[in-house]
C-alpha cells in the first residue's frame, strides 16, 4: 500500500558517487546505515519472515516444533559486496530472529538475483504438486545499500541520475509468502493461487557482445501462460521488475510482442520498482505480495496476473497468480 502511495522515496545517502555526489538510495530508515551485508539481509529479512509463517505456525493443529522448510532467493554471488555468510548463516539467523522453526535439511537458497525469485517459487510449487512437503516459505531478501555493490553499479553506469536517465534507483527488500496445497491449508486464509511458474536463461544477458533478443524471458512466459491454462486474452494485469534500465525494457518489450494473445487489449502493465527502488533478489515475492494485497484490498486490476523477473546474469522468469478461488 504504501509502494501504490509513493510514499517510499530515495534520500541520499553518505556513499559518494564517481562525480563526488550523494548516491541516493531507497533504503529503509528502521535500519542503521552502518548496517551491511549478511546483517542487513537478515534485519530486513525476519520482520517479512515472521509475518508470513505466523499464521500457519500459530495453528493449534501444528506444534511450534515442527519445522517449516524456506526457499530464499539471495542476490547474486557473483555481485560485488555478496557476503559469504549468508549461505552459512542465513537460516539459523532467520529462524532466531523469526522464531520460526525452519527445516534446514529441506530448505535452498538461491544465488540467482531477481529470476532466482521466480525459481524459489517453482520449485516449491514442484514440490508442493509431487507432495513432498505439507507448506514451503518461499521468497527473497536483498539489499543494494552497499558500498562495494554501489562502486560497482556506478562504475557501470547503471545508478539513476541526470547523466544516466536510465539507471536503477537502487533498493532493498524482503518478502515471503506461504505456498501449501488447498487439501493442507485447513482453516488457514487464503490470499491468492500460484497457477504456474517457470525459469529460463537468456543466452544474451546484460554485458553480452550482441544484442538481447529477449528469448529467455519470452519463453519463460510463454511456458508459464501453457501451464495456467487461462485460456486466451485472459490477462489484464502484468507486473515487472522493469525499472529504467533501456535493456530490461527491450527484453520485455520482446516477450510481451510474443506473446500478446494471453493478454487483454486494454493490459496494465505495473512496474513497482519504479516507486520503491530496485529491490533485487526480493523483486518476485515483492510483486507477489503487491498483487495479493490488491487483490484482498479490491484494488486489483483483474482476477490473474503475470509476474516476470529479469536478473543481471543469465537467468529469467515468469508466474501467474490469481486471486480468485478455484478448484
Amino acid at each position: 500500500m504504501s509502494a501504490r502511495a509513493r510514499k517510499f522515496v530515495p534520500r541520499e545517502s553518505h556513499l559518494i558517487d564517481r562525480h563526488g555526489e550523494r548516491i541516493a538510495t531507497a533504503r529503509l530508515r528502521s535500519i542503521a546505515d552502518n548496517v551491511i551485508g549478511f546483517d542487513r539481509l537478515a534485519a530486513l529479512a525476519g520482520p517479512a519472515l515472521v509475518q508470513a509463517a505466523s499464521p500457519w505456525t500459530s495453528q493449534r493443529a501444528r506444534s511450534a516444533d515442527v519445522p517449516l522448510p524456506v526457499i530464499v532467493a539471495l542476490p547474486s554471488a557473483a555481485r560485488p559486496g555478496f557476503d559469504p555468510r549468508l549461505r552459512r548463516d542465513l537460516l539459523r539467523t532467520l529462524e532466531f530472529r523469526a522464531g520460526v522453526a525452519l527445516d534446514h535439511a529441506r530448505s535452498e537458497l538461491i544465488s540467482q538475483c531477481r529470476g532466482g525469485g521466480i525459481a524459489a517459487f517453482e520449485r516449491a510449487l514442484a514440490r508442493l504438486h509431487r507432495g513432498e512437503d505439507e507448506a514451503i516459505a518461499v521468497g527473497g531478501v536483498d539489499s543494494y545499500f552497499d558500498p562495494d555493490a554501489l562502486e560497482h553499479l556506478d562504475a557501470e553506469l547503471r545508478l539513476h541520475g541526470l547523466d544516466t536517465e536510465n539507471g536503477i534507483v537502487p533498493g532493498e527488500g524482503a518478502a515471503f509468502l506461504v505456498l501449501a496445497t488447498r487439501a493442507r491449508a485447513g482453516s488457514l486464509p487464503r490470499h491468492g493461487r500460484l497457477l504456474a511458474a517457470a525459469t529460463e536463461d537468456e543466452p544474451r544477458p546484460w554485458g553480452s557482445e550482441e544484442p538481447s533478443l529477449g528469448s529467455g524471458i519470452t519463453h519463460a512466459v510463454r511456458r508459464a501462460l501453457e501451464a495456467a491454462a487461462l485460456g486466451p486474452r485472459a490477462v489484464a494485469w502484468v507486473l515487472t521488475d522493469v525499472a529504467n534500465e533501456r535493456h530490461r525494457v527491450d527484453e520485455w518489450s520482446y516477450a510481451f510482442a510474443r506473446n500478446h494473445a494471453a493478454f487483454t487489449s486494454d493490459v496494465v502493465h505495473d512496474q513497482p520498482l519504479l516507486k520503491v527502488g530496485d529491490v533485487g533478489a526480493a523483486s518476485a515475492a515483492m510483486l507477489a505480495a503487491i498483487a495479493l494485497v490488491r487483490w484482498q484490498t479490491r484494488s486489483a486490476v483483474g482476477p490473474a496476473a503475470l509476474i516476470a523477473a529479469h536478473s543481471d546474469g543469465p537467468e529469467r522468469g515468469a508466474m501467474v497468480l490469481s486471486g480468485e478461488e478455484a478448484p
